[in-house]
């Protein structure tokens, strides 16, 4: 069977080198693909477009727009004490958010009153709409429990030192700076890999095929399985460059940390290549047109790796018939391996029901692709 192997694997290796720009364009992409992402892909919304009426005018009025004016999430760009067109900011989208500060502001805070405040807020974009108003409210808390506690201490009411009679001590496991790219680029390395292993071996029994070589090849001795075998080896060591290479940039470039295992990252890496290879493998089995292969590949592999693994939708928020097709995507159980590895230093203890999925797609997958091609050359 080695004998047989070796030589399949060593053609379709000469078929790679034979087109050195697909060979470095393989390499680099994956690089390219996970700068952009990582960039521009992020949850960390800041800088948000702000405009305050202050009606008021007061000291408690300008130490309120302080405030906000000193927090990193929103730009103060326009700043009046009437609401006249005010509301062509929306309009136009030049401001996300118009504050009103109403006229008694400060006399109503000093009564002990309520006051609203007005918040006109951009709802077009409901992601940075909820963020923002998330944000909002955290600094009118913060205001608002300031002067409770100013009242509370200037009437000798039993808080020292201004502090408040329930203290937060919040402990942020995993990711303390909440950086949204720690939890992006695992994914992107999911997303991106599977897509490139997939393209990579969908062309090879189309190309046989379209050249008239598919002949050649069935007259061999191979077997299904071997042939099987021998065409997916060069793309799996190829796929594994590509994630070394990934890794890599997702480690020093991003700042991603690493915590878990590097042995047991690669080898899971390894059966997941098997998985993206494999299904390129097999949809090339079934077309014999290597434009049509390179399309179904991407159809099947970058939609649900992107939508249903759970890189960016959180599955539980899915409708349960969708949550039950996104147990059928690789990538979802991969996702869950590598950000367990890089961000909670997980091992096989913890991973072990993920990698024994992804061993159960990469057999079933593997198997098909050679009955497939015993199919196909009979």
């Amino acid at each position: 069977m080695k004998n047989r192997i070796i030589p399949l694997a060593r053609k379709e290796i000469l078929h790679i080198l034979r087109d050195p720009r697909s060979l470095y364009g393989s390499l680099i992409m994956p690089i390219v693909l996970l700068i952009l992402f990582g960039y521009a892909i992020t949850f960390d919304i800041k800088h948000i477009a702000l405009a305050i009426i202050d009606q008021d005018s007061s000291s408690l009025s300008r130490d309120f727009i302080s405030r906000v004016e000193g927090s990193e999430y929103f730009d103060l760009l326009y700043l009046s004490s009437s609401s006249t067109g005010f509301e062509k900011l929306l309009d136009e989208g030049k401001v996300k958010i118009i504050m009103v500060i109403p006229k008694n502001f400060s006399r109503d805070l000093s009564k002990g009153e309520d006051c609203a405040l007005q918040l006109l807020i951009d709802g077009s974009n409901n992601n940075t709409a909820q963020v923002a108003l998330g944000y909002t409210s955290l600094l009118v808390q913060a205001f608002s429990s300031n002067i409770i506690l100013e009242k509370l201490n200037s009437k000798g009411t039993a808080l020292q030192a201004g502090v408040p009679p329930i203290d937060i001590r919040p402990s942020v496991w995993y990711n303390p700076d909440l950086r949204s790219v720690n939890f992006i680029v695992p994914g992107i390395i999911a997303v991106v890999m599977m897509v490139l292993a997939s393209i990579s071996s969908s062309l090879t029994i189309a190309r046989e095929w379209e050249t008239g070589t598919m002949e050649q090849l069935i007259s061999t001795p191979a077997r299904p399985f071997e042939i099987t075998i021998g065409k997916l080896l060069p793309y799996f060591f190829l796929g594994f460059i590509q994630i070394l290479l990934v890794i890599l940039v997702g480690t020093l470039l991003f700042k991603v940390p690493l915590r878990g295992n590097i042995l047991f990252l690669f080898c899971g890496s390894a059966v997941f290549l098997v998985c993206g290879s494999g299904i390129g493998l097999l949809i090339s089995t079934i077309t014999r047109s290597q434009q049509l292969a390179y399309m179904l590949s991407i159809l099947f592999t970058l939609l649900p790796s992107f939508i249903l693994s759970g890189f960016i939708f959180p599955i539980s928020s899915m409708p349960r018939i969708i949550q039950f097709f996104t147990y059928l995507i690789p990538a979802r159980y991969f996702l869950i391996i590598l950000r367990g590895i890089f961000l909670k230093g997980n091992g096989i203890v913890t991973l072990w029901p993920e990698t024994l999925a992804l061993l159960f797609f990469a057999s079933v997958i593997v198997l098909a692709c050679a009955r497939r091609l015993r199919l196909s050359l009979e």
